[in-house]
Formats: structure tokens, C-alpha cells, sequence
């Protein structure tokens, strides 16, 4: 097949099996007419012919390979199933929210454990969400209008003053919501309903989008923070070792800030989106924000996707484990998904015309000159044995409180 895949859709979407042979399964439609849907298994070998042998198969097959029980056998039958098909397809958003609901059902008790958790937070973000769009307007308008109170609000300020200094909080919401519905039919009721639901829809990358820093709201922002310490630690880490590995770790790297910049960018779409005034005020220009945003969000979760699997590999090894890390590069530099043409187009991940393809081919090579496979076994059991506590704190920060008092002031209440 081809080395490098035109789109994510022809690239697939991780699936999230469990079993050792399928752990970085991805689905996708097939062009082939006889075959609705195929399963691709990353397999790179390190061949100079500029192929890959990843393994390719129909996707109702896979078991007749790899007997899938328990967990995995209920997610392989939901996924063929095509619940929540999106344009024939399904998306990363759409098979997490399938693998969750597959833990909550069939899985141990940490994967429970940690679906009613995600579905805690994830109600958490889309309040918190809520506040960071808020406070996002404030800035913007506090920038044009020169109005100190508003140039550094952010969510915590909000939260803060939602304890505090109630009456403060709803004066400056008066104030940003004014400038929005000033001189419009546009009610602060229709207003709120609007931002309610576009907080729902960004929540999942919201910290990307009004360029938070902590980057604790959303998974998909979470990923991200987590995938630029991920490239930072091999990139410090390589730098202490031979040639070949800091060649292998300049090449993860460059492949992670290749797909973190594509995030970014779409990130940066939505965030446009919000802050344009006249997409709230006219129905048409509504619908067309909302199906923008629904757009950039999955090509980001896209960016986002399969990637957490190797951030557990790679933090589950200490330190001081050097033969450990080194097999974990291996790794990675086998499984990891290359930048497909939509995303090399947008963001040039290499300057002079050097191929991406042929450097990493050359690098899995070298490895396999030297490293086996003998620790693959060791990481895996550590992914799935050591995959750390649920957190214990309150979820939220004191969000729904100060989202309250928030959405009473854009009723006019």
C-alpha cells in the first residue's frame, strides 16, 4: 500500500482494542466497492522500497486473526454496527464515546471506574467551558474598548469572583453581553442558549481554543498537554544518546509538533468563530458557526487520535530505565501515524524537500539493526496494569456555580 495516506478518513481511526495483536487497530471505509469497511493494523518494518506493511484486512475478519473476547468483542460488534456514523464514516469523537460506554458495560473495574469519570469531567468541561468562552469575550472586548476589568478575566477570576463578589461577576457578564446583543433583535435568553451550545460543542478542546495555558478543559486538550511533555522528555532524552536514537527522537518529535500545529490551527478557527459577533446575531450565520465548529473539532480530535497510547507506553517507564525508554522509541517509531497529505500540506514538517517517509524508514531500519522486541511484552503489561489512580479531588473547580450565576445574568434576571 501506499506509504503515506492522503486524509485522516484514509488513515482510519483508532479503535482502542485491548488484546496484544490488535492494540493499534484503526478503522476506515475501504475503496474497495465489495468491502464497506477495513481494519489496518500499523506494522512498519523499515523496508527502503518507500511501502509499508501494514497489515490490511476486512474489518467483520479481524476476529478470524485475533480472537477478541470479553471487552473487545463487544466494541468490535458496536463499531461494526456504525452507530453514530458520521457521512458513511466513524470519527474519534464518535468511537470514544463507544469505547466509554463499552468500559462502563464490559470492562474491569478501573475502566469503569475511569468512564464514570470521563463522563464527570466531561460534564464539568462543557461548564467550565461555558465560563472560558465568557471570559475569552471579555478579553476580546476589553482590548478594543480599552476597559481594564476586562483585559485579564479568564475562568478563574470568574470562579473567584462567583464566590466572592456575585454582583461583580454579573456586572462585568452585563458588560460583555452588551456588546454582542447591542443594537440587535438578538435577546440575552437567545444569546445564552447559543453560547450553551457552543460551549457544549468546543468543551472537548476548549483550553486550544481560548489558548489557556493549564489546558485542563477538554480531553482533547488534555491530550495535548500531555503529548507536548510526551515530545519534550524523547526529545531530552535522545539527546544523550548515539546517532541513531537522536535521529529516531528528532523524528518523533518533528512528527508530534506536526500534528500538535495542524490542532492549533483549527483550534485557532474556532476560536474566530466564537469571537465574530455577527454569527450569533443572524440564524443563517448560526448554523453555518455551528457546522464550522463541528468541523474543526473533529479534524483536531483527528490530530489527537491514537497518540495516548504511546504517551502511556512512554510514562509508564521511569527515567533512569534507559533500555526501557529506548525500547519504547522503537516502538513508537513502528506504530506511531504518520502525518497524512492534508496535514503535511498545512503544516511543512521538514524544510529542502526532505521525506519524512525515507528518514523514518531508514531510522526503523537502524534500530532493528541492533534492538529486538523482547520488551514489548514488559511495556504492555505495564500499560495495562499501571495506569494510575482515578483522581479523587472535586471535578470542576466550583464551575456549575459560577456558570450559574453566569447564564442568570444573560437571561436578564
Amino acid at each position: 500500500m501506499a506509504f503515506q495516506y492522503k486524509s485522516f478518513v484514509d488513515r482510519g481511526v483508532y479503535v482502542g482494542f485491548e488484546s496484544r495483536l490488535v492494540e493499534m487497530t484503526r478503522y476506515r471505509l475501504s475503496a474497495d466497492p465489495k468491502v464497506s469497511r477495513e481494519a489496518l493494523i500499523p506494522n512498519w518494518s523499515g523496508e527502503e522500497s518507500g511501502k509499508t506493511n501494514d497489515l490490511v484486512m476486512v474489518f467483520r475478519d479481524l476476529p478470524k486473526w485475533c480472537a477478541l473476547k470479553g471487552r473487545d468483542n463487544t466494541l468490535f460488534e458496536r463499531v461494526c454496527s456504525g452507530k453514530g456514523e458520521i457521512d458513511g464514516h466513524l470519527d474519534p469523537l464518535t468511537i470514544r464515546e463507544l469505547r466509554l460506554q463499552t468500559d462502563l458495560d464490559e470492562g474491569d473495574d478501573f475502566e469503569k471506574g475511569h468512564a464514570r469519570y470521563e463522563a464527570n469531567i466531561a460534564r464539568a468541561d462543557v461548564q467550565n467551558a461555558y465560563l472560558e468562552i465568557l471570559a475569552m469575550f471579555g478579553r476580546n472586548y476589553g482590548m478594543h474598548s480599552g476597559d481594564g476589568r476586562l483585559k485579564n478575566v479568564n475562568r478563574e477570576v470568574l470562579l473567584r469572583l462567583s464566590d466572592t463578589e456575585p454582583h461583580e461577576m454579573l456586572k462585568l457578564i452585563r458588560i460583555i453581553v452588551g456588546t454582542v446583543v447591542r443594537g440587535s433583535s438578538l435577546t440575552r435568553e437567545r444569546l445564552n442558549a447559543r453560547l450553551e451550545n457552543l460551549s457544549a460543542l468546543a468543551a472537548p478542546m476548549c483550553s486550544l481554543v481560548t489558548l489557556d495555558p493549564k489546558g485542563d478543559v477538554g480531553f482533547l486538550s488534555r491530550q495535548f498537554t500531555i503529548l507536548d511533555r510526551l515530545r519534550e522528555e524523547i526529545e531530552a532524552f535522545a539527546d544523550d544518546q548515539p546517532d541513531e536514537i537522536q535521529r529516531a527522537g528528532r523524528l518523533i518529535a518533528f512528527t508530534l509538533r506536526s500534528f500538535s500545529q495542524y490542532a492549533l490551527n483549527h483550534a485557532g478557527a474556532i476560536r474566530d468563530a466564537l469571537l465574530e459577533e455577527h454569527y450569533y446575531l443572524d440564524d443563517s450565520a448560526y448554523d453555518t458557526q455551528v457546522d464550522l465548529i463541528k468541523q474543526e473539532r473533529t479534524r483536531i480530535a483527528y490530530a489527537m487520535d491514537g497518540w495516548a497510547n504511546h504517551a502511556s507506553r512512554w510514562l509508564n517507564v521511569a527515567p533512569h530505565e534507559t533500555e526501557g525508554r529506548l525500547s519504547v522509541i522503537a516502538y513508537i517509531l513502528r506504530q506511531m501515524p504518520a502525518p497524512p497529505k492534508e496535514v503535511e500540506d498545512e503544516v511543512p514538517v521538514f524544510q529542502g524537500g526532505i521525506s519524512l517517509m525515507a528518514m523514518r524508514s531508514r531510522s526503523v531500519k537502524e534500530m532493528h539493526s541492533w534492538m529486538d522486541d523482547s520488551l514489548d511484552d514488559e511495556l504492555f503489561r505495564r500499560v495495562m496494569q499501571g495506569r494510575g489512580e482515578l483522581p479523587t479531588d472535586q471535578v470542576g473547580g466550583g464551575g456549575s456555580k459560577a456558570a450559574g450565576i453566569a447564564q442568570t445574568a444573560l437571561r436578564g434576571s
